[in-house]
């Protein structure tokens, strides 16, 4: 079987599912095609461009280059990051759509605020009219996904819950001999991330039993800065720049929790899945997609900004710290649900669900 993935760049959350991919038995060969190797938002944040293992990329094809792809791989399963989003993103789907190809497409909800955000549920909803009768399967991204494309009409048994699957070495964890908390959060300082307005309330929580380091930073950075100062938590709260990605992941094994408090759409939420992965439990808002990995009394706590009091309670839940899996019961889990192992495996069942008519899968962070 060959597997072919049309992304933007070469991203660091797709490197280790699909080389966990290119392992399995069936497949004879994991195909990436991008448009670029990275942008300078990914670079600004630590990352570089990753080399995946067992998968051939090919970097900015022509529309002849696009064409023979799929004329030379008759048989092979296509996934789109987008349809028709962008030059190559549309000379893919176009020539999919010519030669017959089997194609599926992986996407996250999109933003539906405001007037732009009605504009494009028109532009979505005037796709699946015209263009998605051509796309097989749908690898929809976090429960909002799942929601977003199974209202706009799509078939649900069309539509498959996705994550961002990915996996990390992981040390081994040593028991902590200090009863302070230890918190990280790495990623954004904007208001998007949700991250000044989390430790607005980590300030006013009574247990002052923690520490929270933030890797980052952003518009609000300067901001925050001045808030933990005036809130005399400077020793609580602790500020790095990004790290290269590398270094990052080996930081998770110092930490307790993982914090992802988004107030606005995000997809998945890989930091959170690599905290889960290193052992760590989960405070993340209800936004992020990656929320719906995350089980109460377990791996974690899911707030909602849109309920009052519930991020304090969250915090409050976290630092008392009573009731949870342990480390390494958390990390087998998350191994099983979430690696990019996991993801691999849950892909094919997905395939032959759709081209050789078995029951549709359930999702791995539920079964796990």
């Amino acid at each position: 079987m060959v597997l072919i993935f049309w992304q933007g760049i070469i991203s660091l959350h797709q490197k280790t599912f699909l080389e966990a991919l290119a392992k399995e038995p069936s497949v004879s060969k994991v195909l990436m095609v991008v448009e670029q190797d990275i942008t300078p938002y990914r670079k600004n944040m630590g990352w570089e461009v990753p080399v995946i293992e067992g998968v051939e990329i090919i970097r900015s094809p022509s529309k002849e280059e696009v064409g023979h792809i799929f004329s030379t791989y008759k048989d092979a399963v296509h996934v789109l990051g987008g349809v028709r989003v962008g030059k190559m993103m549309t000379m893919a789907y176009d020539e999919g759509v010519r030669h017959k190809a089997k194609m599926g497409s992986l996407s996250e909800s999109y933003n539906k605020a405001g007037i732009k955000g009605k504009l494009r549920h028109l532009k979505y909803f005037y796709q699946r009219l015209r263009y998605y009768k051509h796309i097989d399967f749908f690898l929809a991204v976090g429960k909002e996904g799942v929601k977003t494309y199974t209202g706009l009409g799509f078939d649900p048994k069309r539509v498959c819950p996705w994550a961002y699957f990915v996996s990390v070495k992981v040390p081994v964890v040593k028991p902590h001999p200090s009863e302070v908390k230890r918190i990280i959060y790495a990623g954004r300082i904007e208001e998007g991330k949700g991250i000044s307005r989390f430790v607005s309330e980590l300030a006013n929580v009574a247990n002052k039993n923690y520490r929270m380091d933030i890797y980052g930073g952003g518009p609000e950075e300067e901001s925050l800065k001045k808030f933990v100062a005036d809130k005399g938590l400077s020793d609580k709260v602790i500020f790095y720049p990004f790290l290269k990605y590398d270094e990052l992941v080996t930081k998770y094994v110092n930490y307790d929790w993982v914090v992802l408090p988004s107030t606005k759409k995000d997809g998945w939420g890989v930091i959170v899945s690599e905290g889960l992965l290193n052992g760590l439990k989960a405070i993340c808002s209800n936004i992020c997609g990656v929320s719906w990995a995350i089980k109460s009394n377990f791996n974690g706590v899911v707030f909602s900004w849109a309920e009052e009091g519930s991020c304090r309670k969250a915090i409050e839940l976290a630092l008392a710290d009573k009731g949870f899996a342990d480390a390494a019961t958390i990390k087998a889990w998350a191994q099983r649900s979430i690696s990019g192992e996991a993801g691999a495996k849950y892909y094919l069942e997905l395939i032959d669900c759709v081209y050789k008519g078995k029951e549709l899968p359930g999702v791995p962070w539920e079964r796990a």
